[in-house]
């Protein structure tokens, strides 16, 4: 078995996120207005990026404290305090942009049901709750409570978002899936909180596929059966779904439906839109309900059964939020100002990217060892969560690697702990000394 020297760790990463780039992109974002600053823009993106996974300690001392261990000076909590601003957000999100761009290249192989798609696109948000202080920035779903919703469009084929975005707790979901021409032959998924018919012809419209739930409350005209029964069966046609559900005991439900909805407002008014789409259910035997899909894939390629299989694939992106949050701590935000918070969500979705861009190496390692007549996929034999995990156990010293290759030697550890263990607030005599030598006070009656 062939494994490659230790230096390709830091190769790739600095490859992926070149240190060139990463101060350029400061001064860019205004992050770093002057030359020759205390704070290296690269070493605080791996410091923050890497040091995510490292411990369960997510507050700013702590990553203080491993861009110190790692860099040196003497960076005082205040000053390093003071780079979570606006600013800071916006060079996280454009290095978000790029990495995410340049990563999209590297993918696991779609197989099966998968395969006749450019990608597998999952739509989903995650809400991570903050502090009760923030509520007026980022309002909860009550009155006393605060949370941001992180809305993320998950590749199948990368694993990583392609789209994402920061709201409060209470923006709606369907709010934040936008269309384009990126959607072209993909198929999105996605789950009731999307549900929207304007959305399914925009999909549509952009050369997409889509696959959602149907919602409880939507009932629309069948125009049309797509699966025949044999003998006297009940016609479909011309009928409402929901009118004729609590009649039927097929196993299967296959039609093409009539719905109408209203498009975007243009020059000050609406006009009215109707289209078809396909609608599947599937008979629970337990429950006598069906389960009912709407979809624009075409019943020649795709059966009923297919249809509802392809929507188990949205549990990838429950999955990913899991790995956010359970591998990066996602849902500890500890801080009660807007920024912070921001900066906190985009460092933990950089830090899912540097996993997944290692990630990628370690699949080539696979591949160049693996037997000629070994048919897996190699990306097969490093699953994403099992790896996230790996990666988080490891980051320390990946950190430490990435700093030397930057320039910085380990800093001198008692020059180190003996800056960190001084007092900064020296001037303020402790409670012994004040027992000891402070002015006595009366206590009035």
């Amino acid at each position: 078995m062939y494994l490659p020297p230790d230096s390709v760790i830091e190769d790739r990463l600095i490859r992926t996120f070149p240190e060139d780039e990463l101060r350029e992109l400061a001064r860019a974002t205004d992050l770093v207005q002057r030359e020759g600053g205390k704070l290296d823009a690269a070493a605080l993106f791996f410091a923050l990026a890497l040091g995510f996974a490292v411990g369960e300690d997510r507050s700013l001392e702590a990553f203080r404290q491993r861009y110190l261990q790692n860099v040196g000076g003497s960076l005082a909590y205040a000053s390093f305090h003071d780079w979570f601003v606006p600013a800071l957000c916006e060079f996280l999100r454009e290095i978000l942009d790029r990495a995410i761009e340049d990563l999209s290249t590297s993918s696991d192989q779609l197989r099966g049901r998968l395969d006749g798609f450019r990608d597998v696109l999952l739509v989903d948000m995650t809400v991570v709750t903050l502090y009760q202080s923030l509520t007026d920035e980022f309002p909860g779903y009550g009155d006393d409570h605060a949370g941001a919703k992180l809305h993320v469009v998950e590749s199948v084929s990368t694993g990583l978002p392609t789209q994402f975005s920061i709201t409060d707790a209470r923006t709606n979901e369907s709010t934040e899936l936008s269309t384009g021409g990126w959607i072209a032959g993909a198929l999105l998924i996605y789950d009731q909180g999307y549900f929207d018919y304007r959305t399914m012809d925009l999909i549509e419209s952009n050369g997409g596929w889509f696959v959602t739930r149907l919602k409880s409350n939507a009932n629309p005209l069948i125009v049309e059966e797509l699966r025949r029964w044999r003998g006297d069966a009940i016609s479909l046609t011309d009928r409402k779904l929901h009118d004729v559900l609590d009649d039927l005991h097929r196993d299967v439900i296959d039609v093409r439906v009539e719905v109408s909805f209203k498009r975007r407002r243009y020059q000050g008014s609406r006009s009215r839109a109707t289209r078809t789409f396909r609608v599947v259910g599937i008979r629970n035997e337990e429950t006598e309900k069906y389960h009912l899909y709407i979809t624009n894939l075409p019943v020649s390629d795709y059966r009923a059964p297919d249809i509802a299989k392809l929507y188990q694939a949205r549990w990838e992106v429950e999955l990913l939020f899991k790995e956010l949050k359970s591998t990066f701590n996602l849902d500890e935000v500890s801080s009660s100002k807007p920024e912070v918070v921001e900066a906190l969500i985009l460092i933990a979705v950089l830090s899912l990217v540097v996993s997944r861009a290692l990630r990628q190496l370690f699949v080539e390692i696979v591949a160049y060892n693996q037997d000629s007549d070994d048919d897996r996929e190699p990306s097969s034999l490093l699953p994403r969560r099992r790896w996230s995990k790996v990666f988080s156990r490891y980051s320390a010293e990946i950190l430490r690697r990435v700093a030397k290759r930057l320039g910085y030697e380990s800093p001198h550890l008692v020059g180190l702990i003996y800056r960190d263990a001084l007092d900064p607030n020296q001037h303020r005599p402790s409670l012994l000394e004040d027992v000891q030598y402070g002015e006595f006070v009366r206590e009035l009656a």
